[in-house]
């Protein structure tokens, strides 16, 4: 999180993960699990890097990432309305929903040092201005100066 003046940031405290909301039953995204297809699933802690805690922007850029860890336990599920019609389908994420890849060892540097295109990548997610629609985009990555001091990562 962006904070002028201050050191480091605050990851968010309190979250819920819930695939396949692009089939929610309600209007925008909330906490009733039951409107969601899947349900959804309480994580157990999240994790961020040192040093994105302990630094200002934009020098906190290049450990800006985090991700919330999610238990394989039935108390971590909050049923959806698909399981209320098949009540054996399983309440565990792994089981339910397909992983993707993260990467952590992606390099632009080493792209662009040969002389080659961007590496092509994939965003998606839920924005907040068009919940509760699923967004995708791809494209090749290159770089771009939102500000003059910080070199952004930028989907051509």
């Amino acid at each position: 999180q962006y904070r002028e003046g201050r050191l480091g940031g605050r990851f968010a405290e309190h979250a819920i993960f819930i695939p396949n909301q692009v089939d929610t039953r309600g209007s925008k995204s909330n906490e009733v699990c039951s409107d969601d297809p899947l349900g959804c699933w309480i994580p157990a802690f999240a994790v961020v890097h040192y040093e994105w805690t302990t630094k200002g922007f934009p020098e906190s850029v290049p450990w800006d990432y985090a991700y919330y860890v999610v238990p394989n336990l039935k108390e971590a599920h909050e049923g959806g309305y698909i399981h209320k019609v098949q009540t054996t389908l399983s309440t565990v994420l792994d089981d339910i929903v397909e992983p993707l890849p993260i990467d952590f060892n992606w390099d632009h540097d080493r792209y662009t040092k040969a002389g080659m295109a961007g590496e092509f990548i994939h965003g998606l997610g839920y924005s907040f201005n068009k919940d509760p629609a699923f967004r995708y985009c791809s494209g090749r990555i290159s770089t771009k100066f939102g500000i003059d001091t910080y070199e952004n990562l930028w989907m051509d």
